[in-house]
């Protein structure tokens, strides 16, 4: 059975031998989940988001016009998760391509270039998103969608932080968390156990952590496949293969 945050708190607090480090001990066991969030791409902690292309998007952001964007993403979005951004015209999913977002402002932007989009950027600056009256993440697609085709975006999310202590955390390795927490407590109290239980032995955290990082979501049951960028790789990717035309040259 799964303990709860307060039962994880009372074990490392005994490790540790900090009996009344309550308030600490929560602290850093939300630091340590917000770790976990941040640093490895966990399917516990993914989510899905799905939105409509609005070519009558009017939005003047730099030179990003006729329906690019901005498209908000929800406020706990980190990042996409690789190859699992798609749109959808009449069941067939067309895949974007992400993009560094330099990359895409040196992108065509006109008039009747409204098309399928191929391309999508994210803009992770809260400053620009709080300017357009959002909040979070802005994706932008290229060219500019010709219809209100559905869009699904599969990401790794910020999770909660953990404030009824009765909850059980979301992290599914408890050994994991109560290690770690132990030791997060000895930088406190100058243990100087740390770094055994912080370090990458058996029994250490970051020895733990490897080993569920290995087998986690069960992806040791099939091969794993090599992912290329596909503008570069694949028939037809090359843009500089691609012909002048009378709307657009160089």
């Amino acid at each position: 059975m799964a303990s709860t945050a307060a039962q994880i708190i009372d074990v490392a607090q005994q490790i540790a031998k900090c009996p009344r480090y309550d308030t600490q001990a929560l602290a850093l066991l939300n630091v340590i989940l917000d770790d976990l969030c941040d640093t490895y791409d966990l399917g516990v902690a993914r989510d899905t988001h799905y939105f409509n292309f609005n070519p009558g998007i009017t939005t003047l952001v730099g030179d990003n016009v006729y329906g690019s964007g901005p498209y908000f993403m929800p406020a706990d979005f980190l990042r996409p998760l690789y190859g699992e951004v798609w749109w959808t015209l009449q069941g067939v999913k067309y895949p974007l391509i992400a993009c560094d977002l330099y990359q895409f402002d040196m992108l065509v932007q006109q008039a009747g270039n409204q098309s399928f989009p191929a391309i999508i950027a994210f803009d992770v600056s809260p400053a620009d998103a709080t300017e357009q009256g959002g909040t979070g993440v802005q994706a932008y697609v290229w060219p500019p969608p010709s219809g209100t085709y559905p869009v699904t975006v599969r990401y790794q999310k910020k999770m909660d932080p953990i404030t009824d202590t009765s909850t059980v955390p979301w992290f599914p390795n408890q050994a994991y968390l109560i290690t770690r927490l132990a030791g997060e407590l000895m930088r406190i109290t100058d243990d100087t156990r740390i770094d055994a239980f912080l370090g990458d032995t058996p029994t250490g955290a970051q020895g733990i952590l490897t080993r569920y990082l290995r087998l986690k979501d069960a992806e040791s049951n099939r091969s794993q496949t090599v992912k290329l960028d596909r503008r570069s790789f694949g028939s037809g990717a090359n843009f500089h293969d691609l012909p002048n035309t009378k709307t657009t040259g160089w």
